[in-house]
């Protein structure tokens, strides 16, 4: 790093006024500033390529995640999808064989329904003979009490007969009666078992039924309600795969927009570097003549009172002290650490801003944060191209296209835009990119 030597002032005479006549003469026939202007747009044109570049990369890194997240999605899906297919053709089965069960239960239903319908008839039947019993036995008596023979005792026949055939043949009656009343018992008694009998039957088969009713019922229920389990999950697979495939493919048309944005940047920036190096070529060729034509000395002075040893002067009639260097620092006004792109000398407001060398003024402006700033161009100097910005001027000195020489004045200090008091924020750009400007001094 080269330091700023403080209070030799160098004196101007007849030789650097022709050296810095010779300049400007070579700049104005070599169309200097146009070199100049058309560079800074290539250059502008180049950043602005890289830095679409840089977002357009990052956007396709996020949007591969995003579509490769979106494939294991479809892809857990579409796995799924088979699976969910053949649980809802176990479902349909188990209700085919629910619903067969169901047609087997309706047939036993039907038969004992058949079963129960005859049932009843015999026991209807058994009723009806044990009323016709119970009719014949009650004319008997009936017969027997209208003949007075209402007594079968053998004693009472042998003394109440007036003959021997008498006694027999009411002997014979009272044996016929007596066998009827036996028989008739009998068959009561047979009649009442047959419908007990008959009764347990019937409630058995009461119970059989509503069992069965029960047990169809429920298979059929269950097997449904399965069913429509694995038939919603199915579809709900199904609609998911859809859409997830819809976002998939809006994701790959964003994706591949981003890529043609990307080999469209790809391309302004090629063209932009082509044309820079083809405009510093000439500025090579340009400085090149330039330096044929003065006596080789590059230092030669301007209007400041600090000597440098490099090939660039001081940007002040003399030393002020640095209040801010060139590096990262806590912001005065964001409060953030951040780059600070330039020097800040702690000038007093309308102190002269002096041109580091002889250059064209590539730009003139205003903006909220630089406040107002020129900007000089001093093209290629042993083959790397150099720009300075002097920046939170007060006011301008020189317009966009003008030549300056070192020393002369471009601007005064202030403190315009994002500045906290007066100061001199100069800004030294070498190739495209911001360097401390003291180690070129």
């Amino acid at each position: 790093m080269h330091t700023a030597k403080v209070g030799k002032v160098k004196k101007f005479g007849f030789r650097a006024t022709i050296l810095a006549l010779i300049s400007a003469l070579t700049i104005a026939l070599f169309g200097g500033s146009a070199l100049a202007d058309d560079r800074d747009k290539w250059v502008e044109q180049k950043e602005q390529a890289e830095n679409d570049r840089a977002v357009l990369e990052q956007q396709l890194i996020g949007l591969d995640k995003e579509l490769q997240d979106l494939y294991l999605k479809l892809d857990d899906v579409r796995r799924e999808i088979p699976v969910a297919q053949g649980e809802l053709s176990n479902a349909e089965a188990e209700l085919a064989s629910a619903q067969r069960e169901y047609e087997q239960v309706t047939d036993q239903l039907n038969a004992a329904v058949d079963e129960k319908e005859r049932i009843d008839a015999e026991i209807k039947k058994a009723d009806e003979e044990s009323d016709r019993t119970r009719s014949s036995m009650a004319q008997l008596a009936r017969e027997m009490y209208r003949s007075g023979e209402t007594t079968s005792s053998p004693l009472v026949i042998a003394m109440t007969s007036k003959s021997t055939a008498d006694i027999t043949k009411r002997a014979a009656g009272a044996q016929t009666v007596a066998t009827a009343q036996s028989r008739a018992f009998s068959s009561a008694r047979e009649s009442v078992a047959v419908e007990k009998n008959r009764m347990a039957r019937q409630e058995a088969l009461t119970e059989r039924i509503q069992g069965l009713q029960e047990r169809a019922a429920k298979a059929q229920n269950l097997a449904e309600s399965a069913r429509a389990l694995a038939a919603e999950k199915l579809t709900e697979l199904e609609d998911l795969e859809k859409t997830e495939t819809v976002r998939a493919a809006k994701v790959e048309e964003v994706q591949e927009e981003a890529k043609r944005q990307l080999e469209a940047s790809e391309r302004a920036f090629q063209e932009a570097k082509k044309n820079i190096a083809r405009i510093d070529e000439e500025n090579r060729r340009l400085q090149q003549e330039w330096q044929q034509n003065q006596s080789g000395n590059q230092g030669g002075s301007g209007g400041s009172s600090v000597s440098t040893s490099g090939v660039f002067g001081y940007p002040l009639p003399q030393a002020y002290p640095v209040t801010s260097g060139y590096g990262y620092r806590y912001h005065p006004i964001l409060g953030i650490y951040k780059l600070h792109s330039g020097v800040d000398y702690g000038a007093p407001c309308g102190v002269p801003a002096l041109a580091t060398a002889n250059g064209v003024v590539s730009e003139v402006s205003y903006n909220p944060v630089s406040g107002n700033y020129v900007t000089l161009n001093y093209g290629l100097i042993n083959g790397n191209s150099y720009q300075a910005m002097f920046i939170h001027l007060q006011s301008a000195a020189v317009v966009p296209g003008q030549r300056v020489t070192r020393g002369q004045t471009v601007g005064y200090v202030g403190s315009t835009g994002g500045s906290t008091g007066c100061h001199l924020h100069y800004e030294f750009i070498r190739n495209g990119y911001s360097v401390d400007g003291r180690n070129y001094m």
